[in-house]
């Protein structure tokens, strides 16, 4: 007689949250049969014969707890549904550690009620899915966020995220919410590749800013929430090893970086010094190629309590070392139109450049933080931070110029080679002393006082140039510059927040006010040396020998009255007041004003006092209100509605009349430049089933004006800049779409962001007329600069709580988007979409050690820019010109970047 065997399923979820709980393990007493929870907390037993049964479930942190099952011969499936009780006793609020010692937003559960609970529209990454995601940087786990791209920086990592469209400039950086300065030389936002991934605990986008946010975010604002004190003692250490693809293919060029020069000769002798080249370090422009040693990768992480509890003491820290290459193919472009019968206003090549870059990273960074809790209403914390990264890039450019071809003579032109070596330090100090405090059952306060400093140094950046007529004649000096840059942000900020909560009949009110003030000193230098030589025909045997003066003699001195050379000052003071209310369990309304003052100065100190524009101040005072509603459908939906307006204020180097040559254009300050305005709103519906599930659906609009775009125009016949300019009022609208769910040992995680803006601009439009050349102003609309109208996400998760084995395959879209406006007609610059594909791996061995690994950009996808304009007159016109330079027809290919995959293997121990 067959006996039927039956099927036992069940879900195991967290007693307080309903929180599915992962990796919990499920037996059957006295028997074989035993497994572990799968992504939503679920298992399964098969092939279970009929009879009475006792079902042990127990997982870390939890009370183990029993479920007596009794299967008749007729039964063909039993369910059990399970919930855990913390063996902590009672969870805290979300916002607040959990005493299961994982902190909050540390797994994906938490970020989920974060989330859910929030005030705000945000989206949280938990510690647990950036620890399995392919990345490195925090910059790259950006791109995992609904609505984000992310620029890839000279190493191919990715640098600046750009948030629904909104233009990197839109953002700011807090890190446990507090603002940071940058370290850029022209920018205010902050480099994300400047942060490991590895030392968060979570990752907040926060897309709706309430009254207590500082207002100048149109975008959103990323907020780094470091790893906390745990309630007992953690040990965390990783190392790994990896490599990039592209350094099995290409040799790697390097220098002698002890060899650069920290300070120019007017900084040590004084502005007044006439310079000779013996002044100058000759090593760093000694090339030779090697093989890099692999990447590699070290963390560690040792956390505790003393004094019964009342002192929490966590330190984190991270080396990050690599070596990557790519290669550039960059077509020089003349921003003026050409205009011809057959093809209308085309531009014209000026040049063909063929660029390789070996760069050398090393990311380090600390985190130390100190709790003293005082008693169970009074907590004080000192918290640190530094982060620093230290790039060495040896840079090659072959440059073929288009004037100087004389294809009659049998020859392809004058062709340049430029080396260059460059050393880049950035880094970020911030130290903040807050106090939270119950001063009676409604009333709360919390205070911060915070003293952050950014700076980088780029120490003689050396480049030779020289010259061949063709592949047969000898090398020539053209010249040599040697540049000196450095600049510092300083903060000193004080905050102070007061709660009041209180009851009329059954309705909550919190009322809230406080206020912030800081004071931003900003210094940078910056001196260039320019050497030539007595003859255009001198050859070049090495550098140690090469015979280069300075001519005219007065650029000995360099640039001491450089107009890059200025102080400047921000003063930021703000207040505000909200008022949070619950007339019952369905609504959740808070709402507020803002009101922020900035006043900024500047002072070129080195530039004569006849110089117009020497000096400059300006102040706004701007009210910042806003509103969030949310409507509790049920226990798991809402529906959440956010309206906030906010500023975008511009960053020094932008509002100081500069100009400086970058590594593709000539930048130019705008001392004219005002400040931007925006009002913003967001309507989400929120799903949230139980576990990590969730579903998002929202949709947004920006009316922004006096919006800030850099523009490709021409001052002069002779120069080519980009420069920030306002533009017309512009409109974002958007719709957001997130989907997360588990099946098992199976997930999908997936997010698709559209984003349509209109940006109303007049352009030139060249054309000919009676065969004459002429001009005619155009009204156009195109999108703003950097937003992208398709953005999506995919990520296929695995996961097998028995074997400890978790894989994830993570694709990321971005769409075509315009990175510099041209003022020119259809002469935009845009990036072309592109499709990243990324992959990671984790097997536990054991209870304390896990081997990792991490596969970037399989697809190999290079960054393709490049106007919409027929490239056909380019190749009439340019006969001689490589084909490669314009593989297609229909586009004009300005430049493509290509950086190859990497790889990454490493093991992983926790106790």
């Amino acid at each position: 007689m067959q006996v039927r065997a039956a099927i036992i399923k069940g879900h195991v979820i967290d007693n307080q949250t309903a929180e599915s709980i992962v990796g919990g393990i499920v037996k059957i007493d006295a028997t074989n049969f035993k497994t572990i929870t799968g992504l939503d907390g679920s298992f399964t037993f098969k092939n279970i014969a009929p009879g009475k049964y006792t079902i042990i479930i127990s997982s870390l942190s939890y009370q183990t707890i029993t479920k007596e099952i009794v299967i008749d011969k007729d039964d063909d499936e039993a369910v059990v549904e399970v919930s855990l009780i913390s063996s902590y006793g009672a969870m805290t609020e979300v916002v607040v550690k959990k005493n299961s010692g994982k902190p909050a937003g540390a797994t994906d559960q938490s970020a989920r009620t974060i989330e859910k609970n929030a005030d705000n529209i945000l989206n949280v990454l938990s510690a647990k899915t950036i620890q399995l995601a392919p990345d490195l940087t925090v910059a790259n786990v950006l791109r995992r966020v609904s609505g984000v791209t992310v620029d890839r920086g000279e190493s191919g990592e990715g640098r600046y995220p750009v948030i629904r469209g909104m233009d990197k400039r839109y953002n700011y950086t807090l890190i446990n919410g507090i603002k940071i300065p940058s370290p850029d030389d022209k920018n205010r936002y902050v480099p994300m590749d400047i942060f490991p991934s590895e030392i968060l605990q979570r990752l907040e986008v926060i897309k709706a800013l309430t009254p207590d946010m500082e207002g100048d975010a149109v975008g959103g604002v990323m907020n780094l929430v470091m790893r906390d004190a745990p309630d007992k003692f953690i040990f965390d250490a990783q190392g790994a090893l990896g490599y990039s693809q592209m350094l099995f293919d290409n040799n790697f060029s390097t220098y002698d970086h002890g060899a650069v020069n920290k300070q120019s000769p007017a900084e040590i002798n004084g502005p007044a010094y006439n310079a000779t080249y013996a002044d100058f370090s000759k090593a760093n422009l000694v090339f030779t190629t090697k093989q890099p040693l692999p990447d590699g990768l070290l963390g560690i992480t040792i956390g505790n309590r003393f004094l019964k509890n009342k002192v929490g003491i966590i330190i984190s820290g991270s080396y990050n070392s690599l070596d990557r290459f790519y290669k550039d193919l960059f077509n020089g472009i003349n921003p003026q139109p050409n205009t011809s019968m057959q093809y209308g206003s085309t531009p014209g090549l000026t040049d063909l450049e063929s660029r390789s870059y070996s760069i050398h990273d090393d990311r380090i960074a600390f985190i130390g933080k100190i709790d003293y809790r005082i008693n169970d209403k009074n907590k004080i914390d000192l918290s640190t931070i530094f982060t620093q990264l230290t790039s060495y890039q040896s840079r090659l450019i072959t440059d073929t110029t288009e004037g100087n071809r004389d294809v009659s003579q049998g020859k392809e032109g004058i062709v340049d080679f430029m080396y260059r070596s460059k050393t880049n330090v950035q880094n970020i100090f911030s130290s903040a002393l807050q106090g939270q405090h119950q001063l009676s059952n409604k009333l709360s306060a919390d205070w911060s006082a915070v003293y952050s400093i950014a700076t980088q140094k780029t120490p003689d950046e050396a480049e030779l140039t020289l010259s061949q007529d063709s592949a047969t004649d000898p090398l020539l000096i053209s010249g040599m510059t040697r540049e000196w840059q450095h600049n510092s942000d300083k903060d000193l900020a004080g905050y102070i927040n007061l709660h009041y909560k209180f009851n009329i009949a059954s309705q909550k009110f919190n009322v809230g006010i406080g206020g912030m003030t800081r004071h931003k000193e900003r210094d940078n230098y910056d001196n260039t040396y320019n050497l030539k030589v007595l003859s255009s025909t001198t050859p070049f045997d090495n550098v140690y020998d090469a015979p280069f003066i300075f001519t005219p003699s007065s650029d000995a001195k360099g640039t001491p009255n450089s107009q890059n050379i200025y102080t400047a000052t921000e003063d930021v003071s703000a207040g505000y007041i909200d008022a949070r209310w619950e007339p019952n369990r369905k609504w959740n309304i808070l709402a507020g004003v803002r009101f922020e003052s900035t006043s900024q100065s500047y002072d070129q100190t080195m530039v004569p006092n006849t110089i117009t524009g020497k000096e400059g101040t300006v102040r706004y005072l701007d009210p910042l209100p806003s509103l969030h509603i949310k409507y509790k459908l049920n226990d798991k939906s809402a529906l959440h509605f956010s309206y906030f307006s906010s500023i975008s204020r511009p960053g020094f180097f932008e509002i100081v009349p500069t100009q400086k040559v970058g590594e593709y254009y000539t930048e130019q300050g705008n001392d004219s430049l005002e400040h931007t305005q925006a009002q913003n709103l967001d309507l989400r519906y929120e799903y949230f089933p139980g576990g990590s599930n969730q579903i998002l659906i929202g949709v947004f609009y920006k009316n922004i004006e006096n919006p800030i775009e850099y523009a490709y125009v021409r001052p002069a016949t002779s120069l080519s800049v980009i420069k920030p300019e306002n533009g017309a009022t512009a409109t974002n609208i958007g719709f957001e779409l997130v989907y997360t769910k588990y099946f098992h040992k199976f997930g999908i995680s997936a997010n698709y962001t559209y984003t349509y803006s209109n940006a109303p601009t007049i352009k030139t439009q060249a054309y000919i007329a009676d065969s004459t050349t002429t001009t005619r102003p155009v009204k156009v609309n195109i999108p703003l600069q950097g937003q992208a109208a398709h953005i999506g996400n995919l990520s296929l998760l695995y996961k097998d709580g028995k074997s400890g084995l978790e894989l994830q395959l993570a694709t990321i879209y971005t769409g075509r988007h315009i990175v510099y406006v041209s003022p020119y007609y259809n002469m935009d610059y845009w990036q072309r979409g592109s499709v990243i594909v990324d992959f990671s791996a984790e097997k536990k061995l054991g209870k304390h050690f896990a081997l990792y690994a991490k596969l970037g950009n399989l697809l190999n996808t290079s960054d393709i820019i490049e106007m919409n304009l027929n490239s056909t007159y380019l190749t009439a016109t340019s006969p001689n010109w490589p084909s490669k330079s314009q593989p297609r027809s229909d586009r004009i290919l300005v430049e493509k970047k290509s950086y190859g995959q990497t790889y990454l293997a490493g093991i992983r121990y926790h106790f």
